[in-house]
């Protein structure tokens, strides 16, 4: 109900579930500033990009942007060759800001990406993003949990406002 969340929500104006989820999950302190990417893809798909071909099938759902922990995990996986639980060790790291780790993860991630044919600038500029991305991101089923629970509030204060005050007092 913030007013920074209805503002969101009306340039993005959701069409499904899809969309709740992703707009709770993008509202946070790192993956905000993707927001108008977003947006701005998802009423323009001509805008959608990716900096390598092997980010379509991770980032389709979500107009080219990484929205979900999950997202970097498959990117840690397809691009740099990590395993999926490596992967989530890494994406962890990144949340606790553990400086001295994400450098030599650094270079693993570059060496594997080129070994997988992505170009050196374009490997760097991914892991950059993934690591500011990482620091405040949310899984999708917790991104979720909170759009199903903001979805039936706001059917019951619009459909049954008096019965829905009169449970909040």
């Amino acid at each position: 109900e913030s007013a920074g969340m209805r503002q969101v929500l009306t340039k993005l104006q959701p069409e499904s579930f899809d969309d709740i989820i992703a707009c709770i999950a993008l509202y946070r302190p790192g993956p905000m500033d993707s927001i108008p990417k977003y947006i701005e893809r998802r009423h323009d798909k001509s805008k959608i990009s990716y900096k390598t071909p092997l980010l379509e099938p991770i980032l389709k759902s979500t107009y080219g942007c990484i929205v979900y922990q999950e997202q970097v995990m498959q990117i840690f996986n397809k691009i740099a060759g990590y395993s999926y639980g490596r992967a989530d060790i890494v994406r962890r790291a990144m949340s606790k800001k553990k400086e001295a780790e994400m450098k030599k993860e650094y270079e693993v991630f570059v060496s594997g990406a080129i070994k997988n044919g992505v170009d050196e600038d374009v490997a760097k500029e991914l892991f950059a993003d993934m690591e500011s991305f990482a620091k405040y991101a949310f899984n999708k089923s917790h991104a979720a949990a909170y759009a199903l629970i903001s979805y039936r509030t706001a059917y019951l204060k619009a459909r049954y406002p008096r019965e829905y005050y009169a449970s909040l007092i």
